[in-house]
């Protein structure tokens, strides 16, 4: 059945009232259609060009599939084209007023593949355009040539004949001769008004499916800066007055799929309406219920972006008794390693950004930069990054009133300040401060400086009785079953050095050494330097592990010559000169 359908389409495509001007347009502007990497304003104003023009609509879909198919065949050559338009002759400006510009914001020309690849659009449409006018063309002179043949024309004249044409072809409107010398006017007779209910009818959609397509953008946009599954509840934007609320947001950890990185049941913030234009907006207030890490998942997320350059882990598993492995211990310090490195990409990334905006200048594409993204979020999805004068996204302030943490944390509450896709543009620091619920002092404070490159971040931590039994393992020779610690820190960093001394008070441990267990409390302190590719912790342990272990020992040997008392006094000859004492007592009194 669908290959008789097939048939009787091609049949109506070469029998149809098409002509040549038909044919053409709708072949060139199925593959420009094809060709567009985003669904975005662009592809829309295709379409609707595509429905005014007196485009064939059969060819429009074939040039499409043939459009889609090229475009993914050329897209590494697209993106690299895209790259030298934007890039290397000097078209930079007019591409960074129009990707700033209201409307045009929308229709995604900072896409290197959505420029690169219009030129190869246009030259395939408009070569698959003529040859396909000229095939159907030909072919239809030959069937009238055909039927013009007494022989022929007796065979195909036959009222059985016309049946069995009009089974597989379809009724013909035209005949072959009148198609062939037909003039087709440019624009679709009822072009406007088809376009126009289209617009309605968009629109009409837009508004009752303007949540779900929010939430598809909200997950797509989360998922292109994790690399993994995103799934949210709930999603809506009010048009009138800009609220919006999401609920249930599932991050997937893209190192551990069965977790989530960030789980958190309600946000609600006011978005300016006129900025989404712009394709940028801006929330004063930004406020969450309760969030989550770590947090297992009911099915095991998906990993949708995979690392340019992924390393090998480590798949044995250690057992717990015997403690941790030195592959353990290369493992902790790969991943180590690993984030060390993409905080100091991001950190040299917006220094340098920063220097640059300090200049009056604007910071200048990185070829190498551009093609590690494009290889990891697609080559038809890389984007360049033209935002000139503010954020293409500004948050004011966060407020988080639950965060709950791993342990016996308590619970506590995240204020946020000045996070922005491009904070050397905001003009004010960048601020994370997590209080616990029911107190004052910080938890942890994080101050980011990009607003002056010169100036280093500061960094802020006081964790409180954090338990120490589960997470160190030492092996045979010495079992650690429990114990308190805390952390204290308060330095700076920046991409150049770490600065950041530390204190840690260690308390009521318990080891199977007994020394150990009669140590009240062991202060350590020291510091974290060298930078962040290249991290060294000194410790200081000497004196006050000297003067610990000192008072330990006092407190065992009294504990020990308080035992040996205790058995002297339960001895018989000891019983015999309590009696004597107890006799001599009644007597005296």
């Amino acid at each position: 059945m669908i290959a008789f359908k097939i048939v009787r389409k091609i049949g109506r495509m070469l029998r149809g009232g098409a002509g040549r001007k038909e044919i053409f347009l709708g072949a060139l502007c199925g593959v420009l259609i094809g060709f567009n990497p985003v669904a975005g304003l662009t592809l829309a104003l295709m379409i609707l060009i595509t429905l005014l023009l007196n485009a064939n609509i059969g060819f429009t879909l074939l040039g499409i599939l043939l459009g889609k198919v090229l475009a993914l065949l050329l897209s590494v050559v697209s993106f690299h084209t895209g790259y030298f338009l934007i890039h290397k002759i000097g078209l930079e400006g007019l591409f960074t007023k129009l990707v700033n510009a209201p409307v045009t914001a929308l229709m995604d020309l900072d896409v290197y593949a959505m420029i690169g690849g219009l030129p190869y659009a246009i030259l395939i449409g408009i070569a698959f355009g003529r040859f396909m006018s000229a095939t159907v063309t030909r072919i239809r002179e030959q069937m009238l040539k055909a039927g013009e043949h007494e022989k022929v024309g007796k065979a195909v004249g036959n009222k059985v004949s016309r049946v069995l044409m009009w089974l597989v072809f379809g009724k013909q409107k035209l005949s072959t001769a009148d198609v062939l010398a037909k003039e087709s006017p440019l624009l679709r007779k009822s072009g406007f008004i088809l376009v126009g209910s289209v617009v309605v009818i968009g629109l009409v959609l837009q508004f009752f499916l303007l949540d779900l397509a929010l939430k598809k953008g909200l997950q797509a946009a989360i998922s292109a800066r994790t690399g993994a599954e995103v799934n949210i509840g709930t999603a809506n934007l009010s048009l009138a007055t800009g609220a919006l609320e999401i609920g249930d947001l599932q991050v997937t950890d893209p190192d551990k799929l069965t977790h989530n990185l960030v789980q958190l049941d309600a946000l609600a913030a006011d978005i300016s309406v006129g900025d989404l234009l712009r394709k940028t907006y801006t929330i004063d207030l930004l406020k969450g219920g309760s969030l989550q890490r770590d947090v297992p998942r009911e099915t095991p997320g998906k990993l949708l972006i995979k690392e340019a350059e992924p390393e090998e882990e480590v798949a044995e598993a250690a057992d717990e008794a015997a403690g941790k492995s030195l592959d353990d211990y290369f493992t902790q310090a790969k991943k180590l390693k690993k984030y060390g490195s993409r905080a100091y990409d991001y950190l040299q990334q917006r220094k340098d950004n920063g220097e640059a905006v300090a200049k009056g200048e604007k910071p200048k594409a990185v070829k190498k930069t551009a093609v590690a993204d494009a290889k990891r979020i697609g080559y038809l999805k890389a984007a360049a990054d033209l935002v000139s004068t503010r954020p293409a996204w500004l948050i004011r302030k966060v407020e988080i009133d639950d965060v709950r943490l791993d342990g016996d944390f308590p619970a506590q509450s995240l204020e946020v300040e000045e996070i922005s896709s491009h904070p050397e543009l905001s003009g004010e620091p960048t601020r994370f401060i997590m209080t616990p619920v029911d107190g004052t002092d910080p938890t942890a404070k994080l101050v980011l400086r990009f607003d002056d490159p010169a100036a280093p971040h500061e960094i802020e931590t006081n964790l409180k009785s954090i338990s120490i039994g589960d997470s160190i393992k030492t092996g045979d020779s010495l079992k650690i079953e429990d114990g308190k610690a805390d952390i204290s820190a308060n330095g700076t960093f920046s991409v150049e050095a770490l600065n950041i001394p530390f204190t840690i008070f260690v308390r009521d441990l318990k080891t199977d050494n007994e020394m150990l267990n009669a140590l009240k409390q062991l202060e350590i302190g020291g510091s974290l330097g060298g930078t962040l590719l290249s991290p060294r912790v000194q410790v200081a342990l000497s004196d006050n592990l000297k003067s610990a272990l000192g008072d330990a020992a006092k407190a065992k040997a009294k504990e020990m010559a308080k035992g040996e008392l205790n058995k002297a006094l339960q001895s018989e000859e000891a019983e015999e000169a309590k009696a004597k004492a107890k006799d001599a007592l009644k007597k005296l009194f």
